[in-house]
């Protein structure tokens, strides 16, 4: 064979992403990617370049919560590979389809970049794959592709930097990765459930993530009419039964006054893809004497966080599916009186019943800031939040028009991870809005990344609520008795530096302030960022 008839193993794994629908790579190059970086844009894959290798692993992450698909990161060896670690545990905790494309150093043991790649899988929660010669290459993808999928958690794949150039010689045919099945369960294993759900005199009906992932809505409507249930979710389903009359919101920490109220009362909350965490149980309070069914598609998911009466098995849409139909068989028929006062106080409540507003002349509230931002807003955005005090003054307002619109990277409690998801998420829905809320802790963390959204061109609002703070901290500090002051950051005003990186922003001290947003987020050709200023000294969490 002619040298340029040759086909090379980075060659070869080019075009098999390519083959396996792989259109988007995120990525920092170096010396185990940049020769399959390179040829892969050159056959049409678009490669985000980013700035630090956590990032890539970050925006892969969100940008498969947006689409569906397996997000792909790809990042060179050693240090490279543990950059990625926290957005890598982030990706596991959040059980996202991200397959993480490294490779082994060189064979050379005194190697000082060398690292034990099965080891940082392991640690990470992830699985791991490695190519293990050129002639496998493609049956190695295949079955890492497919582990992404059938184990949902992400997996690193071990591209060895020295196996890069050789012949991959006669390769096996890419094999799309199937989704994991999700069955039904039979009569008998739902016939506790059904016999719960039957006797209940205020069921409420929750739905978690996986409701969404499934696409239950639809079901779970039914059912709640069935049943007169009000609907309830957790926070990753956030908005999912908006516009519904039966809808109460979050359930549990950040519940207004009528979910609260709704949740404490029912004798029956049953629950579809939602894991019951401390969050949306109240650590166990709310659901303490009340009768749980939960239904998940991973049977790992029930007692964990909070004790459950009747354990169904199966995928959300389904079950509830079959439940309908059971309740449709024996004609069931609810009281419904308890329903319609919980929809008459739902109807009249507005988000901002629940608090006094505490902006001041110079600051806003961050809750007050949220709510005019809703209104201000086109009402078709995604929202990408970090985490930190700020998020229960954002969540419960910031609305979106999909549940599917909104997420947190949160999972693993890390905060600088949100200006990563938020890219990832625009790159993933080039249409819309983009709107990433971030404190500035967390922004000055990951603030270089900002510049892949100008080279990107991304229409991306990035909403900094600015304490100049580590705000739980500075919350935690004055409870125990000390100086609050040791949590204060003096940082540089963020719009000019935003302006440096070749971006446009605005500094908000007062809610009307806002209203600019909605002629500047119609036309925006790149990102735009709002520093929103926050009294340190006011605690939402109080």
């Amino acid at each position: 064979m002619a040298e340029h008839d040759r086909v090379r193993v980075y060659e070869a794994f080019a075009a098999a992403l390519l083959e396996h629908g792989v259109d988007t790579v995120f990525g920092l190059m170096g010396d185990a990617n940049m020769l399959y970086a390179g040829d892969y844009q050159d056959r049409g894959g678009r490669f985000v370049r980013v700035v630090h290798e956590g990032s890539a692993v970050g925006m892969a992450d969100s940008w498969s919560r947006m689409t569906g698909r397996v997000g792909v990161a790809s990042v060179t060896h050693g240090p490279a590979v543990s950059n990625t670690l926290t957005s890598l545990v982030e990706a596991v905790r959040s059980r996202s389809h991200v397959l993480l494309v490294t490779g082994d150093t060189p064979r050379e043991p005194t190697h000082f970049q060398r690292l034990d790649l099965a080891a940082v899988a392991t640690t990470a929660g992830a699985g791991y794959e490695k190519v293990h010669k050129p002639e496998s290459l493609v049956r190695d993808l295949n079955r890492a592709m497919q582990r992404v999928l059938a184990e949902d958690r992400p997996v690193l794949l071990d591209l060895a930097i020295g196996m890069l150039r050789q012949d991959a010689g006669q390769q096996p045919p890419v094999a799309r990765a199937v989704p994991r099945a999700r069955g039904v369960p039979s009569e008998e294993q739902l016939g506790g459930a059904i016999g719960l759900i039957a006797a209940a005199k205020r069921p409420v009906v929750l739905a978690g993530r996986g409701a969404v992932a499934s696409g239950a809505r639809d079901e779970l409507v039914a059912l709640s009419g069935r049943i007169a249930a009000p609907l309830a979710t957790s926070l990753l389903a956030k908005d999912l039964f908006r516009g519904h009359p039966s809808d109460i919101g979050i359930c549990g920490n950040l519940s207004h006054s009528v979910a609260s109220r709704a949740i404490t009362e029912a004798d029956c909350i049953i629950a579809f893809g939602a894991s019951l965490n401390a969050h949306t149980s109240f650590h166990g309070e709310i659901m303490a004497g009340t009768k749980v069914v939960q239904v998940d598609a991973d049977p790992g998911a029930f007692d964990w966080y909070t004790r459950v009466d009747e354990a169904v098995a199966g995928d959300a849409k389904a079950v509830a599916a079959a439940i309908n139909e059971a309740l449709d068989a024996v004609e069931h028929r609810p009281a419904t009186g308890w329903l319609r006062g919980i929809q008459q106080e739902a109807a009249s409540h507005r988000p901002s019943d629940d608090f006094q507003d505490r902006s001041a002349a110079d600051t806003v509230d961050v809750r007050t800031a949220m709510i005019r931002l809703d209104e201000v807003l086109p009402d078709t955005r995604v929202v990408v939040s970090d985490i930190g005090r700020f998020v229960v003054g954002v969540w419960p307002y910031l609305r979106v028009a999909d549940a599917r619109d909104f997420t947190s990277m949160g999972a693993f409690g890390s905060i600088g991870l949100g200006l990563a998801g938020a890219i990832g998420a625009a790159v993933a829905r080039p249409g819309d809005l983009t709107v990433a809320v971030v404190g500035d802790g967390g922004f000055m963390m990951s603030m270089a990344e900002f510049t892949t959204a100008v080279r990107e061109r991304l229409p991306l609002l990035v909403v900094v609520l600015d304490d100049g703070a580590y705000g739980a901290e500075h919350y935690k500090l004055v409870h125990f008795g000390m100086d609050a002051g040791y949590s204060l950051n003096d940082w540089p005003e963020l719009v000019p530096m935003a302006e440096a990186m070749g971006a446009r922003g605005m500094t908000v001290r007062k809610p009307a302030e806002l209203d600019a947003l909605t002629e500047i987020v119609a036309d925006l050709d790149g990102p735009f960022l709002v520093d929103v200023k926050l009294d340190p000294n006011v605690n939402v969490l109080a």
